[in-house]
């Protein structure tokens, strides 16, 4: 039996293992539980750095990014859709996007995450191989090689600079070959490149804070509607990507919350995934898809007051830490 089919078998063993484990300690299979290390997953799931926005654009507004926008709020915009891009698991391809992970999920806000550990995949928590034939058959080479996973806001292999175009054809290489996505529309790669740059030249700036229902909820919000302006200038391949990203934030929001105290607050986010999936099937039609849109975020606007849910769930870091501990 060769190296390569070996660590596939592992693989396949090791998420099995990891399921059954979660089904006897009856932990809810939060979707990063998957990747995380043991010693680092509680501080992961509790802890996420909230990245500074405002810094993010001053970075790129005083620098040659700029030249590339007639319109400031074009840039602005971009960052946006680019962060969102960064966070969506069906901008990667193949076994990634099963495994719901997003470029997100090895690059917190475009940081390292040294507490990422997939299955076979990874060595010690911190570290991916690459270039394994799970992810990609382009770029498998048949050898279990893993290496840190890089900060990237910290100077690498790949010239940033706008003219050479370096990092555009870098981030392809990655969708396309490395994760077998399918799509990489140049309405994807502009922000999903204006999104690194700046990351890298306001240094990644964030600030600690505890998890957030309420964020995980506005992120979803904010997704469509950056995909109803799309929609107008009909970009439906960043559209797709987004209502996708906003569908996996509800999903991480209907994880955490518990089945035998939140069933009408889970039936409601249930139904507003539903509605995007619609969207996105009309979209793939490649028809319109606004007044969809106009309705959800109006929907949206109606939700359930989630305030006194969140710390019943497992948004409050005692209940997480009781469940994964039983």
């Amino acid at each position: 039996m060769d190296r390569q089919r070996r660590h596939l078998i592992a693989l396949g063993c090791a998420l099995a293992a990891f399921a059954a484990s979660a089904a006897a300690q009856h932990v809810s299979p939060l979707p990063e539980s998957g990747w995380l290390a043991d010693e680092g997953r509680l501080a992961a799931l509790t802890i996420e750095p909230v990245l500074d926005r405002e810094a993010l654009a001053n970075a790129a507004f005083t620098s040659a990014m700029a030249d590339q926008y007639t319109d400031a709020q074009d840039l602005r915009f971009d960052l946006i859709v680019g962060e969102f891009l960064f966070k969506s698991p069906l901008l990667l391809g193949g076994q990634a996007a099963k495994a719901g992970l997003s470029c997100h999920s090895c690059h917190v806000n475009g940081r390292d995450n040294p507490a990422f550990q997939f299955p076979a995949i990874s060595g010690k928590p911190g570290t991916a191989d690459t270039t394994h034939n799970f992810f990609s058959e382009t770029l498998g080479n048949g050898t279990f090689d893993p290496v840190p996973i890089p900060d990237l806001t910290e100077p690498g292999k790949v010239r940033h600079d706008i003219d050479s175009e370096e990092l555009e054809g870098f981030i392809k290489t990655i969708v396309v070959d490395e994760f077998g996505g399918s799509n990489a529309d140049e309405a994807l790669i502009r922000p999903l490149a204006a999104f690194v740059r700046a990351v890298r030249l306001s240094g990644g700036r964030t600030g600690a804070s505890t998890r957030s229902l309420q964020r995980d909820l506005e992120d979803a919000r904010m997704m469509v509607e950056q995909a109803r302006r799309l929609t107008a200038a009909n970009s439906s391949a960043v559209s797709t990507v987004l209502l996708a990203g906003a569908r996996d934030r509800l999903f991480v929001v209907y994880e955490r919350l518990l089945p035998n105290k939140h069933s009408s607050e889970r039936e409601w986010l249930v139904e507003q995934s539903r509605n995007l999936g619609r969207a996105q099937s009309l979209l793939r039609q490649e028809k319109s898809v606004s007044g969809q849109l106009d309705q959800w975020l109006a929907d949206f606007g109606t939700a359930p007051d989630f305030t006194t849910v969140e710390p019943e769930s497992l948004y409050n870091p005692v209940i997480l830490k009781s469940a994964l501990t039983q």
